[in-house]
């Protein structure tokens, strides 16, 4: 039965179920909640639904939006809305979706330019040796960030990472489904350089963090959260970029340094298509290793081996610099 009149019930019904949502990162959570709430309640809370069209969201919405935030920002406020009266509809919450049908399209018709890059190739010089100095004075943080350069991981399969879902005898690193976005387990080989440096983080870790499960262990064994995360790229970078910067950046640099395509957008973790991912599955696991061992013997000679330890002849790969 139909129980919502207003835009403002439907959304913050909407945004309470989300907050308890453990199917979706804490990230998501946390920009769809401030999204609804700092736009999209005040501009069309008291709007009825019957009263809700195309010209009422770009009116009160879309248009002043857009006047101070970035294209993206705007439509994922959108979609948010979308979102929230597209489940109470099926849901029989209210009679209908009045923006069924309705996309970002319909209220902006350029193409979304790409979000501008917080770092770039010729950054990765100085970029490197700043990471192996923060490893070395914070062996926690300077662990995320090489990690997620290494891999090209994003934040949230990083920090969930348990020592129980790597083996240095099969120099693997599993990151379960239930912590991807694509919902699809990714098992990440890992490089000599690497076991060298989570052997070297056990080593530099405090003694009151070695029994906890995770690997990145806050104070009482205590997973680093998503917000303490966050600080800890703030603090590293000054604001100039973020973690995501640094997925972005390995990609680039792996297609620059002739890694496969379609071995990249594995490594990613990307969503392949049923076909792509049964081929990729059996064709190119080793293509994969290789891949890495090529990027972190790139690395190397920009000052990685300073936070693994490891010299040239003991990681049994190296590459020309590009």
């Amino acid at each position: 039965m139909a129980d919502m009149r207003t835009v403002g019930q439907v959304v913050t019904w909407w945004v309470e179920r989300l907050e308890t949502n453990r199917s979706v990162s804490d990230s998501y959570r946390r920009t769809m909640a401030s999204l609804m709430r700092r736009h999209v309640l005040p501009a069309l809370g008291k709007v009825t639904l019957k009263k809700l069209n195309r010209s009422e969201v770009d009116d009160r919405l879309v248009w002043p939006m857009q006047q101070t935030h970035s294209p993206h920002t705007v439509h994922k406020a959108l979609q948010g809305l979308q979102q929230a009266l597209a489940l109470a509809a099926r849901q029989n919450r209210i009679e209908r979706d009045p923006l069924a049908g309705v996309g970002f399209r319909d209220f902006w018709s350029g193409k979304l330019p790409p979000r501008p890059a917080g770092l770039l190739p010729v950054d990765a010089p100085a970029l490197v040796p700043t990471l192996c100095a923060a490893f070395e004075r914070n062996p926690l943080a300077g662990l995320l960030a090489l990690m997620m350069l290494a891999h090209g991981t994003r934040i949230g399969e990083t920090t969930q990472a348990k020592w129980q879902h790597i083996s240095m005898i099969d120099r693997v690193w599993i990151i379960p489904s239930q912590n991807t976005k694509t919902k699809q387990e990714l098992v990440v080989p890992l490089t000599q350089q690497v076991c060298a440096l989570l052997t070297r983080y056990r080593e530099l870790q405090h003694e009151a963090r070695h029994n906890s499960q995770w690997v990145f262990a806050m104070q009482g064994g205590k997973p680093l959260s998503a917000t303490q995360a966050s600080k800890v790229f703030a603090e590293l970078s000054g604001g100039a970029w973020t973690s995501h910067d640094l997925r972005k950046l390995a990609r680039t640099m792996w297609a620059e340094i002739g890694v496969d395509y379609l071995v990249g957008e594995m490594l990613l973790n990307h969503s392949m298509g049923k076909l792509a991912g049964t081929y990729i599955k059996t064709t190119v696991n080793q293509m994969r290793r290789e891949a890495l061992e090529s990027w972190h013997a790139w690395l190397d000679e920009r000052g990685f081996a300073e936070a693994h330890g490891l010299k040239n002849n003991e990681t049994g790969f190296s590459t020309k610099a590009a």
